[in-house]
C-alpha cells in the first residue's frame, strides 16, 4: 500500500504544471484558462504567501521578529481546497480568508514575510504536500525549480515592466481603485525588487532548466493559452 501511494504521489506531481514569472505576468489568468482546458486544480502559490501574511498582521507580531513570523506561520495551517478547480479557496486553520487576501496592508507586507527563507520552506513544504494529492497548475516563484522540479513540463511567463503595469492598472481600475498607470508601475517596480534576492525565479534567465519561455507582450491570453497546452501535451505524451 504504502508503494502504491508514493507511485501516485510521484505521478501527480510529474503530471502537474509548474507556472513560473515575475508579478503581473499574467500567470493567474493563464494559469485559470488551463484549469478548465485540461481539468486539473489551479494552485496559486501566491495566495498562500498572503495568507501567511494575513496570519502575521493578526498576531500582530512585529515585522523584525524573523522567528516569530516563521512560529506563525507554521501554526496557521494554511492550505488550499476547491469546490471548483479553477478558483482555490484559501484556509487558515480551516477557515476560508479567501475574501480578506487583497487587503492592501498585506499588499504592502507581503514580499517581507515572503522574503525570511524559512518562512518559503514552511510553504514549500506546503505546496509540495498540495501537488502530491492530486495534479494541479501551480503557478509562482520558484515553482519548476523548488517546489515541483519533477514535473515533466515547465513554463515561464515573462512580460516587460510596461506590459504588466498596463495589465494591473487596466486590472484595478476596473474594480474601481483610485490608481494611475505610473503608480501601479512603480509598484510593480518595487516588488520586482523586493523578489530579485537572487534566490527567487522572477526573470527569464533564472527559470528552472528546460522550462518553455513564453514572452506575452503583444501576445493575447488566448494565444499564450494555447502555447502552453502544447507545450504541456508535448511534455506529457
Amino acid at each position: 500500500m504504502g508503494k502504491k501511494q508514493d507511485s501516485s504521489s510521484k505521478d501527480s506531481m510529474l503530471r502537474s504544471l509548474a507556472i513560473d514569472g515575475p508579478t503581473a505576468a499574467g500567470k493567474s489568468v493563464i494559469g485559470k484558462k488551463l484549469s478548465q482546458r485540461l481539468s486539473l486544480y489551479f494552485c496559486d502559490t501566491g495566495l498562500m504567501y498572503r495568507a501567511a501574511t494575513l496570519a502575521v498582521l493578526r498576531s500582530e507580531i512585529i515585522l523584525e521578529d524573523e522567528s516569530g513570523i516563521v512560529s506563525c506561520v507554521n501554526e496557521a495551517g494554511i492550505d488550499l481546497q476547491w469546490t471548483n478547480p479553477e478558483i482555490p479557496r484559501v484556509l487558515l486553520q480551516d477557515i476560508d480568508v479567501s475574501e480578506y487576501l487583497r487587503d492592501p496592508r498585506i499588499e504592502h507586507t507581503v514580499s517581507r514575510v515572503a522574503g525570511i527563507q524559512a518562512v518559503r520552506e514552511v510553504l514549500v513544504q506546503r505546496q509540495k504536500a498540495i501537488a502530491r494529492r492530486s495534479p494541479v497548475i501551480m503557478v509562482g516563484r520558484d515553482i519548476g525549480k523548488v517546489i515541483l522540479p519533477e514535473a515533466r513540463v515547465k513554463i515561464f511567463l515573462d512580460a516587460s515592466l510596461a506590459e504588466r503595469a498596463r495589465r494591473r492598472f487596466l486590472e484595478q481600475s476596473s474594480t474601481g481603485q483610485d490608481v494611475t498607470l505610473k503608480s501601479v508601475e512603480d509598484s510593480i517596480s518595487r516588488r520586482d525588487s523586493a523578489d530579485n534576492t537572487g534566490h527567487r525565479s522572477i526573470t527569464a534567465e533564472q527559470a528552472a532548466d528546460g522550462a518553455v519561455i513564453i514572452t506575452t507582450d503583444g501576445l493575447s491570453e488566448d494565444t499564450v493559452v494555447e502555447k502552453c497546452l502544447a507545450a504541456y501535451r508535448t511534455g506529457n505524451a
